[in-house]
């Protein structure tokens, strides 16, 4: 029956082959660093972005401080600073700060000034921010984070020249031979979040003015450029720094990428192609820029290339491995992706997602033995539950319907969502074994507890209509319209099941016109209205929506129907053209067969 589609979970097609503080999260000649996000299909990791700092401000709870300093202040101040406390819980912003501003003056502390600031800034009450800021560096001069925080404020207020100031401060607190342009790289991310771009961009040539020779300044204006979509000055800008400092690669990458950015990316490869030819042509950061970016412009076969290059290169990087495994993947060069996969584990590195990914190359080669073997191996992370699946999925192809529940019920859940998915692939295990008894009571007990769930009351409908009650069918079908009155495919599956199995043909029509006017280019849709049609004794009419249907779905059920409808109209050599044409796609399929003997053929 063309008109139930199983929208719930389907096991076997949904399953195939799913204050501102200052963190540091690398140094600042590392914009390139080799990612370790993980991925969830078949696909390389995109590109990271040049952020490698996050400047959040949120307002933290302040339980620690008030217990720091129980013993520090007296007991009228500390009872300020619960009042504090709790006025920012309920969200009255204005008397917290007031408060704790208050006692920032009177102890000098500069756990309080920040806490002061650190609201202020929250409730974007700047110029109290202001004062907050001011007290922290007056008690704390040396600490970069009030400086930053301060310098932020004045941006807000519209002061460039002192916000300049406080960069200035923060860059010497900031000094690091080993890292010389982490205060930059601070700077321009801060900046490149700033609402008025010419007030921040002005700030930053204000900061590069007499630094015209540093590198690293100059990559930050460049960054900040490039943030702003000058993409221009952001190469002119880098050239300049590449002049100072050749061969750099975070500079060479970004360049790279600004060329992508405008959209020039045959460019930016072959820029990259000429720099690895040269004495860069063993450095792991352009390396992988290249090989990503062929990736992102679907050149795969250089990109795994160029993986490979990288993973000779570099014999004991993981990462590298994995993402050369990854591509030979997804390019379905499964030997290639199975030498790099076992090479990634050997290494030690990223043990979850690679016995995954080994899973699908085994299933891949049609040994699911060693897929199920490489699934079970994967215990936790993002890739448990599909891998889970996969399990009871190869189980379910073999027929083995006991093993498959029995491994379903034991698979974690992490959410709701996962929850419900399998309950459904549960009822759905039932009804490819066609144990209809055992699954409709199934899905009955499920109800009792869960009565609003539709997705579940669609498939006790399904497994209804297979064991031939009619009546618990249309019971389930309404309740759910009640709930979701324009849920095209359940009027389509009342409409289809009325029109097919009674004479209530014109109510049928009803359902189906509705169904129609919701989803005009549903193939499952558009042959029950050809069904209904042909029901009511409209044969052209229903050739019409049948031979339409087949265009938009070559499903085997929806030629039988047109093939009965020419048949039946006196069009034979038609009919049997249609149904010898199906069965050439579709050998095995019982729709055809039935309908063939039917009428004797």
């Amino acid at each position: 029956m063309k008109a139930f589609q199983y929208f719930c979970v389907s096991l076997f097609l949904g399953l195939g082959f799913q204050a501102c503080s200052i963190t540091p999260k690398d140094n600042g000649d590392a914009e390139s660093a080799v990612g370790t996000g993980q991925t969830t299909d078949t696909e390389i990791p995109a590109t990271e972005s040049f952020d490698q700092l996050t400047l959040d401000v949120e307002l933290p709870p302040a339980d620690n401080l008030i217990d720091d300093l129980e013993t520090d202040v007296p007991p009228d101040l500390l009872y300020k600073l619960l009042v504090a406390e709790i006025a920012g819980q309920r969200g009255e912003l204005n008397l917290a700060i007031d408060n704790y501003i208050e006692v920032a003056q009177e102890t000098h502390d500069p756990r309080v000034a920040s806490r002061a600031t650190q609201i202020a800034l929250y409730a974007k009450e700047y110029d109290k921010a202001l004062v907050g800021a001011n007290l922290w560096v007056t008690v704390d001069p040396n600490n970069s984070d009030a400086r930053h925080n301060l310098a932020s404020i004045y941006l807000r207020l519209a002061r460039p020249a002192d916000a300049v100031a406080e960069y200035e401060k923060m860059l010497t607190l900031l000094q690091d031979e080993k890292n010389p342009g982490y205060g930059f790289t601070i700077i321009a991310s801060q900046l490149s979040r700033e609402a008025d771009r010419d007030l921040a961009m002005s700030v930053m040539d204000k900061l590069v003015e007499p630094r015209r020779d540093n590198p690293y300044a100059l990559f930050a204006q460049a960054h900040l450029a490039m943030r702003q979509a000058r993409f221009e000055m952001a190469l002119e800008t880098l050239d300049t720094a590449l002049q100072i400092k050749p061969k750099w690669p975070s500079a060479i990458i970004l360049r790279s990428r600004i060329l992508a950015m405008q959209g020039a990316r045959a460019e930016a490869l072959s820029y990259l192609e000429n720099v690895l030819k040269g004495e860069m042509g063993e450095n792991l950061e352009v390396g992988l820029t290249y090989a990503r970016m062929l990736t992102e412009a679907r050149q795969l076969d250089k990109a795994l290339a160029e993986f490979i290059r990288l993973a000779e290169l570099e014999e004991r990087n993981a990462e590298i491995n994995y993402y050369a495994g990854v591509l030979a993947l997804q390019m379905n060069k499964l030997d290639k992706a199975q030498k790099y996969l076992e090479k990634v584990l050997k290494l030690g590195g990223r043990v979850q997602e690679t016995n995954y990914y080994l899973g699908q190359v085994a299933e891949q080669k049609g040994d699911q033995q060693a897929a199920m073997n490489r699934y079970s191996f994967v215990r936790y992370g993002e890739f448990y539950y599909n891998a889970q699946l996969r399990i009871v999925s190869i189980l379910a192809d073999k027929k083995d319907f006991d093993a498959a529940i029995e491994h379903l019920q034991t698979v974690r859940v992490n959410n709701s969502k996962q929850r419900l998915q399998l309950i459904l692939l549960e009822g759905d295990l039932l009804r490819e074994a066609e144990r209809f008894p055992a699954a409709k009571e199934y899905y009955t007990k499920v109800l009792d507890a869960m009565p609003n769930e539709t997705s579940v009351r669609y498939a006790r409908a399904l497994v209804a209509e297979k064991l031939g009650e009619l009546d618990l069918v249309e019971s389930d079908l309404q309740t759910i319209l009640k709930l979701e009155p324009t849920n095209a495919q359940v009027l389509n599956a009342l409409g289809y099941t009325l029109a097919d199995r009674t004479t209530r043909y014109e109510e049928a029509l009803t359902y189906i016109q509705r169904a129609m006017e919701l989803e005009p280019d549903d193939a499952a849709v558009v042959d029950s209205m050809g069904w209904v049609q042909y029901r009511l004794g409209n044969y052209q009419n229903a050739i019409k929506h049948l031979r339409r249907a087949v265009e938009l779905s070559q499903d085997p059920e929806i030629a039988a129907h047109l093939g009965e409808v020419l048949w039946v109209s006196g069009d034979k050599t038609g009919a049997l053209e249609i149904w010898e044409n199906s069965l050439k796609e579709h050998p095995k399929d019982r729709n055809l067969a039935d309908i063939m003997k039917r009428f004797g053929l």
